[in-house]
């Protein structure tokens, strides 16, 4: 079983600026998922995807184990789609090296992720013959079902229901977390998506595990847990 693991590092972040370099605990924050699998167990290969030339330059010095990959400017906008940096990835790695069974998409927006999930991921894909993709998801705190919507200044249930349901009667939703996406490459391409249809669930219990840094309160919430930083 071959897996390529593919790190997806835009530069020019919109909502939390220059978010890759930011410092969580003593190191910035794409390097939490680099020494996470600098050591590389798992993967045939690790390519970094970036339009970054000081992330190109890192891994380059510090990570002679990954492929740094400069991302084409086309690649590089706000518009741009994962999936269609991973199908050029996919498309230039088959092409000079070797076919692959899956892809491991990994954000560096989640530095509490760990070696067991993503082995646990894997396994799964493994038990399915590498035919179902597999995403990393959790169960939400928050039901649409107790959720409204302004209009007017006028609070409208989101849901139109009757009545609030207790929580014990509300069916049991999950949200996709962006800890992980391990895709099967022909769903890649032909669905264009990350998340093919009939993708099968990881469940990820560890909320820790499963923030997702994407603002500037996610950052703050991250760095309250400096605990399970090594300094």
């Amino acid at each position: 079983m071959k897996i390529l693991a593919v790190i997806l590092a835009r530069k020019n972040s919109k909502r939390l600026k220059n978010k890759h370099h930011l410092k969580l605990g003593n190191k910035s924050l794409i390097n939490h998922t680099f020494d996470l699998l600098k050591k590389n167990l798992i993967f045939e290969n690790i390519i970094v995807s970036t339009d970054d030339e000081k992330i190109l330059n890192v891994v380059k010095k510090n990570y002679s184990q990954f492929i740094p990959f400069k991302r084409p400017d086309y690649l590089s906008r706000d518009s741009t789609n994962s999936f269609e940096v991973l199908i050029y990835v996919y498309n230039w790695y088959t092409k000079n090296y070797s076919n692959i069974d899956g892809i491991f998409l990994l954000q560096p927006t989640s530095p509490f992720r760990t070696i067991g999930t993503i082995r646990q991921m894997i396994e799964k894909f493994k038990k399915y013959k590498m035919k179902k993709s597999i995403v990393a998801v959790n169960k939400i705190k928050s039901h649409p079902e107790w959720m409204f919507q302004i209009k007017k200044n006028k609070m409208e249930k989101y849901i139109k229901k009757k009545s609030i349901r207790m929580s014990q009667y509300l069916q049991e939703l999950y949200i996709v977390n962006g800890l992980g996406y391990l895709i099967v490459p022909k769903d890649l391409i032909n669905q264009k998506t990350t998340i093919p249809e009939n993708s099968l669930a990881y469940i990820c219990k560890n909320h820790l595990e499963t923030l997702d840094i994407d603002n500037k309160d996610d950052l703050e919430i991250a760095k309250s847990f400096k605990q399970y930083f090594k300094l």
